[in-house]
């Protein structure tokens, strides 16, 4: 085309050329020619991608392992009774037919472990191991984690036996003292409290004009632990602790306050004591 476009007017073939790289360049840079020959490369990619989802079901290991062990089973039967019971008993479940394939059920079941086998395999040596999806890990309240061996409380649990606590003992982890006043809890700002000792931490959240403290909650954290309040109301506050454990020291946050908004939160670590007990 461009041989005929040279015999031309030198004008009307420039003009001509231009427009079909213009054209050819259209087709090539548009959005829809992107689109189309992404389209294609999806279609092509379909089956690719229906035999790795039909791989990463099949490698699951409670699969393999349910497919052989009613293979074994189904032989296990065929060997006590001499005949396929497991195959006649199916048979009265399903309406009379003539099979696809004439054979037993442990033949059958065997067969099929064998080929997902089989299929498990190429699939790992084309695609690697199965890929594994887990769900969304929604955050937690509290961070709750077991009390660490060796620590003694040194401190007597404050409220004595209760129907909540009939033993009167500082729980086992992180959590709040349950029987006990649970108030400002109207907002919705989350208080983040650490306890990055060796000691166990008794804590109390206070008005910050309160003094002495009147606790609005409690909270037990073990060593190294953690607990997070949760729909704190707006207002000043502090937040007062005291060692469970060791020299049962004490210490207080400085006041802070909450503004009530809805992505508000505070992170306390708990690690500035006064220096008398």
């Amino acid at each position: 085309m461009l041989h005929h476009l040279q015999r031309l007017n030198p004008l009307v073939a420039f003009a001509m050329h231009k427009q079909l790289l213009l054209f050819i360049a259209a087709l090539t840079f548009s959005a829809t020619a992107r689109a189309e020959a992404s389209l294609a490369d999806l279609i092509f990619m379909m089956p690719k991608l229906v035999l790795m989802g039909i791989y990463n079901e099949l490698a699951r290991p409670w699969l393999l392992a349910g497919l052989w062990g009613a293979a074994a089973l189904f032989w296990l039967v065929r060997a006590i009774t001499g005949r396929d019971a497991v195959g006649e008993l199916l048979d009265t479940f399903t309406y009379p037919r003539k099979p696809w394939i004439n054979t037993s059920s442990y033949g059958a079941m065997a067969l099929l472990a064998m080929a997902t086998l089989l299929y498990v395999l190429v699939g790992y040596a084309l695609w690697g191991a199965p890929q594994r999806y887990e769900g969304p890990r929604f955050p937690q309240h509290s961070a709750q984690p077991s009390q660490g061996p060796g620590v003694k409380h040194t401190l007597p649990y404050p409220h004595g036996k209760s129907p909540d606590n009939r033993r009167g003992e500082w729980p086992k982890s992180s959590g709040r003292l349950l029987g006990q006043p649970y108030l400002a809890a109207g907002g919705d700002t989350l208080i983040t409290l650490g306890n990055p000792g060796d000691e166990g931490l008794w804590v109390r959240l206070c008005a910050a004009d309160a003094n002495p403290c009147s606790p609005l909650r409690q909270v037990y954290l073990s060593p190294r632990g953690g607990y997070t309040l949760d729909r704190v109301d707006e207002g000043k506050y502090r937040v007062v602790f005291t060692q469970t454990s060791g020299k049962n020291l004490s210490g207080s946050t400085r006041a802070f306050s909450v503004t009530g908004d809805r992505r508000g939160s505070f992170n306390l670590p708990l690690n500035e004591f006064d220096t008398k007990p």
